[in-house]
C-alpha cells in the first residue's frame, strides 16, 4: 500500500527487485531487497524493520544501513528530511566564522603537539578516541590488542563515530593492521565516521602507510562488496566470501618469486588457505553459509626471506561454533570430549581440535588431511611454520606449545603463519 498526502494512493504493489540481487547477504529477506530496489529508483530514504529481530535499516541511494537506535534513527532523518530554516543558516555562519577567529588567536605560538591536541579536542569532540597499544601486535601482546580491538567493537554496534588514536604505537604487526583495516570497511559501508592519526614513530609509521590502510581511512565511504583487494609495497592484503583457489595460487606464485627467486609450490599453504575459507564459508555464522568476509594479508621480509600471513573471519569464532552450531559435525561429540580429555576451558579444547583429536574421537580415524587440524600438521610436516590461533577467548601456539585462555575475547578467529627459506616447497610445473 503507498499512502500520500495522508491518502492511499495505491495497493496491492508489486515493489522492484536490486539491481545486483546475488551481491545482497542471504540473511536479509524480501522486504530488506524490496526496500534496497526502492531506494534505487527514487530519492527516498526506506525505513526497514525486522519481522524476526527488531533491527532496524535505512534503505538510500542502493545501500543498505542497519543496526539503528531511536537516537540515530531520529537523528538520521531529521537531517534528510527537515529543512533547515534560514535564519538559523544565518546564525550557524556567524557562529562559524567567530569561531575560526578565536581558533586562530587561540593557536597562535603554540606548538607543534599542542596544535595537533587543539585539533583532536576539538574538530573530533563528538567522536569516541580509543588509544592503540603502543605494541599493536595480536601474537606479541595479545591482551592489549584485544581489549583495544573490542572497544572498536563495540563502537560499531552502537554506531559511533570513533577516531583511532595511534600516535603512541611504536610497533605494529601486519596481522593488526588487517583487523583494524576489516573494521574500518564495516564502519565504511554502514556509513558511521572512523578516523585517526599517524604513529610518531617511523618504522610504525611507514607499515601503516605500506599496508594501504590510510588509503581507505581516507575515503569517504567504502561499499559492501563481495571480495576486497589492496596491496602495495609486497604487502598483499585481499577479502572475499567464498574459496579462492585462484587468489591462493596467486598469492603463492608471489610471495615464492620473492623468497626462492622463482615460483614454486608450496602445497602446505595452498591446503591451509583453502582450508580456512572453506571454514569461513561454512561455519562462520549459525544462519547462513557465506555471510562473512574472510581477510588474509601477507607481508614479506626481504633480509629474513620470510612471509609473515594473517587470516581473519569475523564470524563467531571456533569455539563458538564447535559449541552451538547445531548442524557441525563435531557438535554432538563435544559431551564425549569433555568425557575423555576433560579440557578446562575453551584454549584446551581449541589445542584439541588443532591436534586432530576432536576429529579422532568423531570418526575413530586419525587425521587425513581436512579441517583446521591441517594447521598443525603443516608445521610438522615443515611446509609452514609458527602457527598461532587465536578464536574467542583462547590462544595456541604450536612451536611454543601452549594454550592459553584469555581475559579479552575476539570476536571471530585469528590465524598467523610464517613461510621461510627452508620450508618444504617443489617445483612449479
Amino acid at each position: 500500500m503507498i499512502i500520500r498526502d495522508s491518502k492511499v494512493y495505491a495497493a496491492g504493489c508489486f515493489l522492484p527487485k536490486p539491481q545486483k540481487e546475488e551481491l545482497i547477504s542471504k540473511a536479509l529477506g524480501s522486504r530488506h531487497r524490496a526496500a534496497i530496489g526502492m531506494s534505487e529508483v527514487s530519492d527516498a530514504v526506506i525505513v526497514v524493520v525486522s519481522e524476526e529481530t527488531g533491527t532496524i535499516s535505512i534503505a538510500e541511494n542502493g545501500s543498505l544501513t542497519r543496526f539503528y537506535n531511536k537516537d540515530t534513527l531520529r537523528k538520521l532523518l531529521t537531517q534528510k528530511l527537515v529543512p533547515e530554516k534560514p535564519e538559523s543558516k544565518k546564525l550557524k555562519d556567524k557562529a562559524s566564522k567567530k569561531k575560526k577567529k578565536n581558533k586562530r588567536r587561540y593557536l597562535q605560538g603554540k606548538s607543534k603537539e599542542e596544535r595537533q591536541k587543539y585539533i583532536l579536542e576539538n574538530r573530533f569532540k563528538d567522536y569516541s578516541k580509543i588509544k592503540a597499544p603502543s605494541n599493536f601486535s595480536l601474537i606479541e601482546n595479545t591482551e592489549e590488542s584485544l581489549k583495544f580491538i573490542a572497544k572498536i567493537e563495540k563502537c560499531l554496534k552502537n554506531r559511533s563515530k570513533v577516531f583511532v588514536n595511534l600516535t603512541d604505537v611504536e610497533t605494529i604487526a601486519h596481522g593488526a593492521i588487517v583487523v583494524l583495516l576489516s573494521i574500518m570497511t564495516k564502519f565504511k559501508y554502514n556509513h558511521i565516521d572512523f578516523n585517526g592519526n599517524f604513529p610518531k614513530n617511523k618504522n610504525a609509521n611507514k607499515a601503516l602507510v605500506d599496508s594501504g590502510f590510510f588509503d581507505q581511512l581516507y575515503k569517504r565511504n567504502i561499499s559492501n562488496e563481495p571480495n576486497y583487494a589492496f596491496c602495495r609495497n609486497k604487502v598483499l592484503t585481499h577479502a572475499g566470501k567464498v574459496v579462492d583457489s585462484s587468489l591462493a595460487d596467486q598469492i603463492i606464485s608471489e610471495i615464492s618469486n620473492l623468497i626462492w627467486g622463482k615460483q614454486r609450490r608450496c602445497l602446505g599453504v595452498q591446503r591451509v588457505f583453502l582450508e580456512l575459507m572453506q571454514n569461513t564459508n561454512n561455519h562462520a555464522s549459525f544462519d547462513s553459509k557465506g555471510l562473512h568476509h574472510w581477510w588474509t594479508t601477507v607481508q614479506y621480509d626481504e633480509k629474513l626471506k620470510k612471509a609473515y600471513f594473517s587470516f581473519i573471519d569475523y564470524g563467531v569464532g571456533i569455539i563458538n561454533s564447535l559449541r552451538n552450531d547445531e548442524h557441525g559435525k563435531f557438535y554432538n561429540i563435544i559431551p564425549k570430549i569433555r568425557e575423555l580429555f576433560n579440557p578446562q576451558n575453551n584454549a584446551e579444547m581449541l589445542s584439541l581440535l588443532l591436534k586432530g583429536e576432536i576429529h579422532k574421537t568423531s570418526t575413530g580415524k586419525y587425521y587425513r588431511g581436512k579441517g583446521l587440524p591441517c594447521l598443525f600438521k603443516a608445521c610438522e610436516d615443515n611446509k609452514i611454520a609458527n602457527v598461532v590461533v587465536i578464536a574467542n577467548d583462547a590462544k595456541v601456539e604450536y612451536t611454543a606449545g601452549t594454550n592459553v585462555k584469555l581475559n579479552n575475547s575476539f570476536a571471530g578467529t585469528f590465524i598467523h603463519w610464517e613461510l621461510n627459506f627452508n620450508n618444504v616447497n617443489i617445483n612449479y610445473e
